[in-house]
């Protein structure tokens, strides 16, 4: 693991929140960015509430045909955005039209907008918290 770099990329989502589910990441056009900074903030231990393989990810994770740990050991090498959408492109099992169907599902469920509300309630309790 190089947790020099995974520190300078993470954020604290003891303080913030990880992107919103409908942030892209290159070609992946739900969910991995989310789960990238999740998956960065548990390597170094500023996870907070957040977990990385949670019920959501693992869905795209089955939709997209990625394995959880083998894309976390990637991730802890300290690789960018950049690095790990390259990654996830060539490990990828399902096609890309597997992905975006499964994308456009997702974003079209109006039920996931509930954690843009979680992520505001969390962001603004942990400013309070830290403003004390």
């Amino acid at each position: 693991m190089n947790s020099e770099k995974l520190r300078a990329l993470a954020l604290d989502l003891n303080r913030t929140a990880p992107r919103s589910p409908r942030a892209a990441l290159a070609n992946f056009p739900a969910v991995a960015a989310r789960l990238v900074d999740k998956c960065r903030a548990e390597l170094v231990g500023w996870n907070g509430a957040y977990h990385y393989n949670c019920p959501m990810d693992r869905k795209f994770f089955a939709a997209c045909g990625l394995d959880a740990e083998a894309l976390r050991d990637f991730i802890a090498t300290g690789a960018s955005d950049v690095e790990v959408a390259v990654w996830m492109s060539q490990n990828a099992a399902s096609t890309q039209k597997k992905v975006n169907d499964w994308s456009r599902r997702f974003l079209a469920n109006p039920l996931w907008r509930l954690l843009d509300l979680e992520d505001w309630l969390h962001v603004r309790a942990s400013s309070r918290k830290h403003s004390s």
